[in-house]
């Protein structure tokens, strides 16, 4: 491997997966690294994740006011849930 690493990188950088084995065993994959974009895209078809269909409001709604901290008012939400 050591003396073929430069081929072996150049295979990589077009585009092709190369397995690495030790004694016939297989003990890695030599991938290409996925730009973010092709990464999303790829994810999207596993259904892993499911792409936005409308933009992100950028005003989001304004703060709350409460006479206490939040963390009691969210209890006191799960309290009446129950």
């Amino acid at each position: 491997m050591k003396a073929k690493l430069g081929s072996v990188l150049r295979r990589v950088e077009g585009g092709e997966r190369v397995r690495v084995t030790r004694r016939g065993r297989p003990v890695a994959d030599i991938v290409p690294v996925e730009t973010p974009e092709e990464q999303r895209q790829r994810m999207i078809a596993e259904g892993r994740i499911t792409p936005a269909t409308a933009p992100m409001d950028r005003n989001p709604p304004p703060p709350i006011k409460t006479d206490g901290p939040a963390s009691e008012l969210i209890l006191a939400e799960r309290e009446e849930d129950r």
